[in-house]
């Protein structure tokens, strides 16, 4: 790699990074739309001790409607030449869960904690107005063996904009079994409201 290529290359790693990193709700489209969207909050909290590579970020999320009662708590290692995401499951979930509200804790988060799913890459494209983020193909992220179902993850990023489809599909019918059927969600980046504290 040539010296400019390097530069391009840290630069949209960094950019990617910062533009990440931060509280997004699409409480915006979940009033517009109510039949077809919740409201969530999401969290992306950067981990800069736990990847000797790259930039880690720990991420989770709530029903607004049931705030605090955090889901999907997980770790994702942001890497460069290509640009892409390598995605970790936590080893306990419930350990872990409301981590993103508590640097102390997150600090103590190790690698012993994670387990790689590296069927779940996810591949990220430089567009002329966002980062465009897609799950390789071929159905191979699961978060078990042997699990019935796989994730595909799609996702466009810009400084203030989150725009995300996550779903679940049989790995037989290829038929749809979780997720949104009415299109992507729609994350404005903001500040969190205070909320009650997980029971």
């Amino acid at each position: 790699m040539t010296a400019s290529a390097a530069a391009t290359s840290d630069f949209d790693l960094n950019t990617f990074a910062n533009w990440l990193e931060g509280y997004y709700s699409n409480r915006a489209q979940a009033m517009a739309e109510p039949v077809w969207f919740v409201p969530v909050s999401l969290w992306y909290v950067r981990l800069p001790h736990l990847f000797s590579e790259g930039i880690g970020f720990f991420t989770e999320q709530f029903n607004e409607h049931t705030p605090g009662r955090f889901y999907r708590s997980r770790v994702l290692q942001v890497l460069a030449d290509p640009l892409r995401i390598e995605n970790y499951k936590l080893r306990d979930q419930g350990a872990w869960a409301g981590a993103s509200q508590d640097p102390q804790r997150l600090a103590q988060l190790s690698l012993f904690d994670l387990e790689h799913l590296p069927g779940c890459r996810i591949l990220v494209e430089k567009r002329p107005d966002c980062y465009h983020g897609q799950m390789l193909p071929g159905g191979g992220c699961r978060l078990n063996p042997g699990d019935s179902t796989y994730i595909h993850i799609e996702f466009d990023l810009t400084a203030q904009e989150f725009i995300t489809w996550d779903r679940g599909f049989d790995a037989t019918t290829g038929q749809q079994t979780w997720g949104s059927r009415a299109g992507p969600y729609r994350y404005q980046k903001g500040i969190p409201a205070a909320f009650p504290p997980r029971p």
